[in-house]
Order: structure tokens, then sequence, then C-alpha cells
């Protein structure tokens, strides 16, 4: 049976991987895009809208489809201040989220971060853990939490930062091995293969994805995928 798939964060630098993946999949028949700006893509599949997130209400019955991949994040530079990263990343996705199991859809996927604990001393990984732990009371018939480390690829925004981030991993990436294995960088486009994976696997509940089963999932794709 062919799935309907919405998707929240298409502009960003997983959504973006899984819009891309989602349209060539035989196992969807639409996929919806919710955004900020417009999105230039085309395809036979494809639905896109353009929101308001500060006024979610009016966009009520946009919020369907069988699931839902939740890839909106922001920092707090970006965002200004703590109350806006707050609003962005905590309050915009679980309004996002009792709108669309309201609208009955049944699976949500979310990319949280590594380090999500609502108790965490680091402003950034205490909202993702908070996001968490509001979100297990929506009520999905399943939910699953994406924990990658550092996300490998081209963001439309630069950041410094991560961007030599991203340079020191590209080099390094291969001796982190072992324990060292939980902090290895990941592609974005495997994170969004990573999504679309379990979300297919009749999941219900909560389930937690690591940086480590996420690099499983990665690494059995490309056992499956070589030559004998």
């Amino acid at each position: 049976m062919s799935k309907r798939a919405l998707i929240i964060g298409a502009n960003g630098l997983v959504g973006s991987e899984c819009l891309n993946q989602l349209l060539n999949d035989p196992r969807y028949s639409e996929v919806t895009i919710l955004t900020r700006k417009y999105v230039a893509l085309e395809h036979p599949k494809l639905v896109k809208h353009i929101i308001e997130f500060n006024n979610l209400h009016q966009s009520w019955d946009l919020f369907r489809g069988d699931e839902m991949y939740y890839a909106v994040g922001t920092t707090k530079s970006k965002a200004g201040s703590k109350a806006n990263f707050r609003k962005i990343d905590l309050d915009y996705a679980l309004n996002i989220a009792k709108i669309a199991q309201h609208n009955k859809v049944k699976q949500m996927i979310l990319v949280s971060a590594m380090g999500a604990d609502e108790t965490s001393f680091f402003f950034y990984n205490r909202i993702k853990g908070l996001l968490e732990e509001e979100l297990k009371t929506v009520g999905f018939q399943s939910l699953i939490f994406i924990r990658p480390a550092l996300l490998l690829g081209a963001r439309e925004e630069n950041r410094f930062g991560e961007s030599l981030a991203q340079a020191f991993f590209r080099v390094f990436n291969i001796i982190m091995i072992g324990p060292l294995r939980r902090l290895k960088a990941i592609k974005a486009k495997d994170v969004a293969q990573c999504m679309i994976h379990v979300a297919n696997l009749d999941l219900e509940n909560i389930h937690v994805f690591l940086n480590d089963d996420l690099h499983d999932i990665i690494d059995q794709y490309k056992t499956n995928s070589s030559p004998n």
C-alpha cells in the first residue's frame, strides 16, 4: 500500500535529503512539504504549501499524511535569543505534533540531538530533551527519535564553528572506531536514509536511534548493496 509522507523542515540539511529520497521511493505516492519559504523543486508526487509558523492554526488541515518527518532546527545565534530558540525548537515542534496527531498522522520521526536530555547542563541539549519528553505525551502510534552526532553536508547558512568541525571529522572519521564511534560524524543523506528505513519497520510506541545505530543501518545498506 502506498503511503503519504509529510515533511516539516524540507529546506534544511536533513529535510531536503528526506524530500529527495522520499520522492524517489516507490512506497510513497505523495510527499507534502510545509515550509516558511518557497521551494523551487517540482515533482508529480510533491505537494507544497507555505505556512506561517506563528499562526499554525491557519494551516491546520494541511498537517496530514501517514507519517511525519520533522527536521526543523536552529542555533541560539541564528534564533537571536534563548527564548526564540526555545520557541522554534520546542514550542513550534510540539504544536505541530499535536495538530498532526489530531489529524490522524500515525507516526512521527524526529531529528533530535546526540546529547538530548531534559536535565542537561547545556541549553541546546536540554531543549532537545524537553521536546522528546513532551512529544511522548502527544499520542502517536509510533514516535521515533533520531539522535545523530555532527551532520556532514552543505547548509544554506554558514556556521563557522560547525564548518571547522566538519572539516576535522571528514579527515578523522576513519579512526572513530570502538568507543569513539558514537561520536562519528554522519552525512545528512545517511540520516535521511535511516529515517525512512526505520519509518518502514512498522514500529509502535517510542524508539530512540542513537548515532551508533544510524551507522549500523548505513553499514548494513552498504553490505547489502555490495557485489558478491
